[in-house]
């Protein structure tokens, strides 16, 4: 852990709030990343190509759907919106960013205090890793020792929604002052404004400044070389491609271990994306159980199981992601859009390959992304406070920011408008483009509720079950059961 500031004096007016007030996980970072400049060179990508960029507009099946209008709200928690003055205020903005990332935010924080009209200051200390910033949070909750606002996933937000100690924000997206025009909101892809709204209150305690898309990166040359034009549209033909592959490894191999068609990582998060592109989803539309022992989940764990059984797939061996299939280890590989230039590394740095990216296949009309990433939460603080935090989320995702926090970081945008700004970004990394395409397509994500910490260990148990032999189907079924007394446990 650590705090940075631009001056030393804000580092001691910290440090005096500190004693007086009372108040997927995030992907690793590496030492790839580029430097903390609007502007950054990044290894070009010559090879990549994106064979079928379609999108749909649907929007997402059995997810919240985001409600615009009129909304009532509490004056002694939020005081009058429309008089209240947020000037001069200090705002204490714990996050999970480090190495490049940590630089990047804290260059446009600078430019924020410099630069905003009511004097606002942002002060940030990073805990580094997303646990470590639950961990600080929860053991502050007791006393109420806690920042004006954080970077928090959507299941974590509902447990500090459920201790009371957040505000929803719909209040001020909604305000005719401080809010968003029907227009800017249009603006927004579908994703960002439904993912926050937690079902298990039915109102917004989050508002990302990013988003990142699970993909499937392929080895090109390889797939070409197995006799296919174009990647997997089919889960069968996901698997004939990926047999195939184990049996005829790629001639540029360099590693000495098997060669797979498919690397997976036995988690939740890997599994998800399996589940949420057949049309299902973890849980029901209201959060109150879960649901991944439907038929979705029974066709997407027994897939990975036949895989793992034949010798198919294996489990990857790097934690960075992109080694073993810059390698040339395995032709297919399920990861963040925001691992690209790890991606580009491993390659350009091992077997030196045409790859690309594409949507895993799906059995639904169109493409259905899982989208993920953390959100930026306020908590219980004064009116004056939490209107000065809401100002800088709205700074952050406007499209001038956007962009630099997107070339920055490989993050996906919030809003569609920030195309116009990324216009050299995109002509560098076509396959970057292309997932941006796919943000308005139909889409899934990770369970937003309170519980979900104690259910991805239960999903990884079982993964680990199956994988080795066990029944698919009864232990689909006992890991709904633990995860549903979870959540009863958890629910507010």
């Amino acid at each position: 852990m650590r705090l940075r500031q631009p001056t030393i004096v804000l580092v001691v007016i910290l440090l005096a709030l500190s004693l007086t007030t009372a108040c997927r996980r995030t992907e690793s970072p590496t030492s790839t990343k580029p430097t903390a400049t609007e502007s950054r060179a990044v290894p070009e990508q010559p090879t990549q190509v994106y064979d079928e960029p379609t999108a749909t507009s649907e929007m997402p099946t059995a997810q919240p759907t985001p409600t615009i209008g009129p909304v009532d709200y509490d004056v002694a928690l939020y005081g009058n919106l429309e008089t209240l003055d947020p000037s001069g205020q200090m705002i204490i903005y714990w996050h999970q960013l480090a190495d490049t990332d940590e630089e990047l935010m804290l260059g446009m924080i600078d430019k924020f205090n410099r630069t905003n009209e009511w004097r606002i200051t942002v002060l940030a200390e990073s805990l580094e890793s997303t646990d470590d910033l639950h961990q600080r949070i929860m053991d502050g909750l007791p006393e109420n020792q806690l920042p004006t606002m954080a970077a928090t996933y959507q299941d974590r937000a509902a447990i500090y929604a459920a201790r009371g100690a957040l505000i929803p924000l719909d209040p001020y997206v909604e305000s005719p002052s401080w809010g968003y025009s029907d227009t800017e909101l249009d603006d927004f892809f579908p994703v960002s404004l439904a993912a926050d709204i937690l079902p298990q209150f039915g109102a917004r305690y989050g508002w990302p400044i990013g988003k990142s898309m699970e993909v499937m990166y392929y080895n090109k040359d390889w797939l070409a070389k197995l006799g296919y034009a174009n990647p997997p549209a089919t889960f069968e033909e996901f698997a004939a491609a990926a047999c195939a592959a184990a049996a005829q490894p790629f001639s540029n191999n360099l590693d000495v271990a098997p060669s797979y068609g498919y690397v997976y990582r036995a988690n939740a998060p890997s599994l998800a994306p399996f589940i949420i592109s057949r049309g299902g989803n973890l849980t029901n539309k209201d959060g109150s159980g879960y649901t991944f022992n439907g038929p979705a989940g029974l066709e997407a764990l027994s897939l990975w199981q036949d895989l793992v059984a034949q010798g198919c797939a294996g489990e990857q061996t790097d934690i960075r992601g992109g080694d073993d299939f810059g390698a040339g280890r395995t032709l297919f590989a399920t990861d963040s859009i925001r691992k690209l230039r790890n991606y580009s590394r491993a390659v350009n740095e091992g077997a030196a390959f045409a790859w690309s990216i594409a949507p895993l296949p799906h059995t639904t009309a169109g493409p259905r992304m899982t989208i993920y990433g953390a959100s930026q939460s306020i908590f219980r603080t004064t009116p004056e406070a939490q209107l000065a935090a809401w100002l800088f989320i709205k700074w952050m995702n406007e499209p001038e920011q956007q962009a630099v926090w997107v070339k920055g970081t490989g993050f996906l945008p919030t809003r569609q408008s920030t195309a116009d700004l990324l216009a050299d970004y995109f002509a560098r990394h076509p396959s970057y483009e292309a997932a941006f395409t796919l943000l308005s397509a139909d889409y899934g994500i990770e369970p937003p509720v309170a519980g979900y910490d104690q259910c991805r260990p239960i999903i990884e148990e079982m993964l680990s079950v199956v994988l080795k032999g066990g029944d698919v189907q009864s232990q689909l079924d006992m890991a709904v059961e633990l995860c549903n007394e979870y959540l009863e446990q958890a629910a507010p």
